[in-house]
């Protein structure tokens, strides 16, 4: 039997895509999600992993993402992260990483699982002024990803399973990244959703010579560790929160945060 899949919801903090699982939007339909982010980090990893102390870095951060079906095995979208940040007493505004893409479905099996394809491209950051602090690294970047969707029902709990390996080229002198993630759906009502998550960047060099910065602009590894609530009002609706936290990395903040956002599937 085929399982309802729910699209599951996008709340990664660190300057990666907007991602809405391996499952392209039937042609004609689409998604919009609203979200607000609030995350703060006062230490940073360095290149070995250790803790070290900064100036408490804040930042608050709207974020609308859309996604459109152009047909049903092409669905193309975009995001934009509208920021206030602060450290140190100075403050900064502006518009940090935004992301287009195009969903394309390779091969759709009978339970429902999904193999896609995703190119994406992260444009500039533009801030009111040009100094620190800010939330979003000047490249332009280029990603590839793979994403694959699958349903599932274990003990008579239903779910599915998101899992997306991608390669992301940078300009501006940085390095290519890894990037992996793995979600995992959980029913646990009609209406509730649970949803862990880890998700990772793996650098494939470092810099040494570069300063330390939270805009991202720099070499670094980072796995981040999130669980998602979800509530839906109906097929149509939704509601979600999510808390985050960076566990592990290099060359990166170590920070914790949470997203509230609303989504509507028209």
């Amino acid at each position: 039997m085929r399982l309802r899949r729910i699209i599951p919801v996008h709340s990664i903090f660190f300057s990666v895509q907007a991602h809405a699982g391996a499952w392209t939007q039937p042609k004609g339909e689409g998604l919009f999600i609203a979200q607000a982010t609030y995350f703060s980090s006062d230490h940073y990893f360095d290149f070995d992993g250790y803790r070290v102390k900064q100036p408490t870095f804040r930042k608050a951060e709207l974020q609308p993402y859309a996604e459109y079906g152009l047909r049903d095995w092409l669905t193309i979208g975009g995001s934009a992260y509208m920021q206030y940040v602060k450290q140190a007493g100075d403050g900064n505004q502006g518009l940090g990483d935004p992301e287009l893409f195009a969903r394309i479905r390779l091969h759709t099996w009978e339970n429902g699982d999904v193999l896609s394809i995703q190119p994406l491209v992260k444009l500039p950051s533009y801030y009111t002024h040009d100094r620190q602090p800010r939330g979003g690294s000047r490249s332009t970047d280029g990603e590839l990803s793979v994403l694959y969707g699958t349903n599932w029902e274990y003990f008579g709990i239903t779910g599915y399973t998101d899992t997306r390996a991608g390669y992301r080229m940078r300009s501006r002198g940085l390095n290519a990244q890894y990037r992996i993630d793995q979600a995992i759906g959980i029913n646990i009502t009609d209406h509730f959703l649970l949803i862990p998550a880890v998700r990772s960047i793996i650098t494939t060099e470092y810099d040494d010579t570069a300063a330390f910065s939270e805009d991202g602009e720099q070499d670094y590894d980072l796995a981040k560790a999130e669980i998602t609530a979800l509530y839906k009002f109906d097929e149509k609706r939704w509601v979600h929160a999510t808390y985050f936290d960076h566990i592990a990395g290099a060359f990166t903040g170590d920070g914790r945060g949470i997203t509230i956002g609303y989504a509507e599937q028209f």
